[in-house]
């Protein structure tokens, strides 16, 4: 044999044995080591999405309550001439159809959902959606320091709250007052089904995971709300 045909099969050779340890290598796995993270268990995932999902939806419900555009309205709506000359007129009627007739065109679109007006114990003029969150107020007085009235507005109701969380999280979400007239949900066959506090609760042969917070509602009305996402 030559020396060019001996060179050549010694070439062949060396690729074969080449192509057959790449092939070996691809198809074992590098044996994983210390250093390979480990993916959480699902149901410890679940619990931390729930817990997070609760805490984010009480937040929002503390800030339709209490934040900067809950404590503003009301003085906006406390600037009103109109509403101060009712006031200060002492006419109760007054008052009354002042609210009605602001509430709707103009108060309404200042993200007003409900206006209360009260003195002492006595509620002068009520105005708006039945079931909100809880009002932030101010004492409404004359140039002079005479108390007019305690102003209340509420710039949420329960169910505005139900469909933003919904709209913008991947949850449903329950809310329960007092009285069976006061219950929203964003799913109809949860509205009044047993729920946990937290755990998990199957309806309509689907699986949710549960959490809750309590809070309030117009007039200190206690309310439960309940979050829950699909698990």
């Amino acid at each position: 044999m030559s020396p060019l045909v001996r060179s050549r099969r010694a070439a062949g050779i060396a690729l074969v044995g080449l192509a057959s340890g790449c092939a070996a290598s691809a198809a074992t796995p590098p044996a994983p080591t210390a250093a390979t993270p480990t993916v959480a268990a699902p149901a410890k995932a679940v619990a931390t999405s729930i817990d997070r999902l609760t805490a984010t939806a009480r937040r929002r419900y503390a800030d339709e309550a209490h934040g900067g555009v809950a404590v503003g309205t009301p003085h906006r709506v406390g600037r009103d001439p109109g509403l101060r000359r009712a006031l200060a007129s002492g006419n109760v009627g007054a008052v009354r159809a002042y609210v009605r007739q602001e509430f709707g065109p103009v108060w309404y679109h200042w993200h007003v959902s409900r206006v209360r007006i009260v003195q002492g114990s006595r509620l002068l003029a009520d105005a708006g959606v039945p079931f909100v969150v809880a009002p932030t107020q101010m004492t409404l007085r004359t140039p002079g320091g005479r108390t007019l009235g305690r102003l209340q507005v509420s710039i949420q109701d329960e169910i505005g709250f139900v469909r933003y969380m919904h709209r913008n999280y991947p949850v449903d979400v329950v809310v329960r007052g007092r009285s069976a007239a006061h219950v929203r949900a964003s799913l109809p066959a949860a509205a009044h089904a047993k729920l946990p506090s937290r755990g998990t609760v199957t309806i309509t042969g689907r699986r949710y995971v549960v959490g809750s917070f309590h809070e309030t509602a117009l007039a200190g009305e206690p309310v439960t709300v309940w979050i829950l996402t699909k698990g």
